[in-house]
């Protein structure tokens, strides 16, 4: 029998005589206690037009959890709206359509199965603790918690360090990515693999027509920054939205690539940070692969150097219910206080899910291989995505928590709305 931890969540409204909300409950179904035990991120999609009127100010939302029947709320509890209006009536004007997308909190701590929260409007706007800022000219982002620095997004090229050859230049990756004390968990232009960079999508095969190049190891197809549609901080988390193109010889576009970055607030079992790739071809004729006859490729992580290293890999043979794959990457880091690491988790809507697990110790690098030693066609007209949850650690991470953390991600939150 399979098992699953899907968190359902129901709206019930209390509302005035006119018919906008004073409150919002949020119902929640956490069979398991699995959320509230590692601090799940929770989405629920809602209209907030709908629920508290057109002139709603999103930053004022306040959320507390309900104790029982009748119970006064109890502490404030971050929640965030992050607006998207994907399949909202084109007729509709802007600003309606940006009060449609997704409400998100992180699950605080409890077993309990079944929980109710309250969300309401604050007298003022609630501050910020997760920001996006620029570090030079627009073409790297960093995320920070208050003074702690989260990550950078090198959406455009990042300069190559003295010593290195100027053709390993490239952008379109994560580093550094830091841990919860800010040491550094990721290396950038390794002088041993000065293509390697922090954590990355790439392909060593990248086919147009009957040619292969190799966006991996930076020769002949490069990604570059066209545009970023969003950059949020908030209470519960940070959110960068890029686009790319893929040029073959800086030139030609390929490939069209929307890059989706959320770095959630640092929880009680550490901190989580999703990434969503989606690929969309520009031109016929379009593939990617893994290296021949090694297979490597994909989403992928270039460690730190770092003392104590452990590696530990889990992907359950076919047949298995629940089918887990992990990696786990942990080690003493340099400016640390001790043990921290993070894993890398395969959503199971991926294709070729659980894909090959690779780990290359000599090189700090490991990787969930995708398509391993096939090539994926890629469509003008459907997108390959890809999602990959890291969830970053303090001290070792053993198999139930992170078992716990995979049955969180693998069946996300799911949500009504109750009129």
């Amino acid at each position: 029998m399979r098992t699953t931890f899907t968190v359902l969540a129901t709206i019930a409204l209390l509302t005035t005589a006119a018919g906008s909300a004073l409150a919002v409950d949020l119902r929640v179904s956490d069979p398991g206690g699995v959320a509230g035990r590692v601090g799940a991120p929770v989405a629920v999609p809602i209209d907030l037009a709908a629920q508290f009127g057109s002139q709603v100010d999103p930053g004022r939302l306040s959320l507390a959890e309900l104790s029982g029947p009748g119970q006064a709320p109890g502490k404030p509890i971050a929640v965030q709206f992050e607006p998207g209006a994907a399949g909202a009536p084109e007729g509709q004007p802007a600003a309606a359509r940006s009060l449609q997308g997704t409400l998100w909190l992180v699950m605080p701590p409890g077993t309990a199965e079944q929980r109710t929260f309250r969300l309401t409007l604050a007298d003022a706007s609630v501050p910020a603790e997760l920001t996006v800022g620029p570090a030079d000219a627009g073409s790297r982002y960093d995320v920070r918690e208050g003074a702690l620095p989260v990550l950078r997004y090198n959406q455009g090229t990042v300069p190559v360090p003295a010593g290195v050859d100027p053709v390993y230049a490239r952008g379109d990756y994560i580093s550094p990515l830091f841990g919860l004390e800010g040491e550094v968990l990721t290396d950038d232009y390794p002088k041993d693999h000065p293509h390697h960079r922090g954590v990355g999508w790439s392909w060593p095969v990248t086919r147009w027509k009957d040619e292969v190049r190799d966006i991996w190891a930076v020769r002949g197809v490069w990604s570059r920054p066209v545009a970023m549609p969003l950059t949020q901080g908030g209470p519960v988390l940070a959110v960068l939205c890029a686009e790319n193109v893929w040029k073959w010889g800086d030139q030609d576009p390929i490939v069209r690539e929307d890059v989706a970055i959320r770095a959630f607030r640092k929880g009680p079992v550490g901190r989580f940070v999703d990434v969503e790739v989606r690929l969309t071809a520009l031109a016929d004729g379009v593939a990617i692969g893994g290296r021949p006859h090694a297979g490597y490729g994909g989403f992928g992580l270039r460690a730190a150097p770092c003392q104590d290293r452990q590696i530990a890999l889990l992907r359950d043979p076919e047949g298995a219910s629940p089918r887990r794959s992990w990696i786990d990457y942990s080690g003493v880091f340099a400016g640390g206080k001790g043990r921290s690491g993070l894993a890398i988790f395969e959503h199971p809507a991926n294709p070729d899910y659980p894909s090959e697990l690779q780990q290359y110790p000599d090189c700090n690098y490991a990787m969930p291989a995708f398509p391993g030693q096939r090539e994926v066609p890629l469509s003008k007209d459907k997108p390959l995505v890809l999602k990959h949850r890291l969830w970053i650690h303090s001290g070792p991470a053993d198999e139930k928590a992170l078992s716990d953390v995979w049955a969180a991600y693998a069946s996300p939150p799911a949500a009504t709305i109750e009129k």
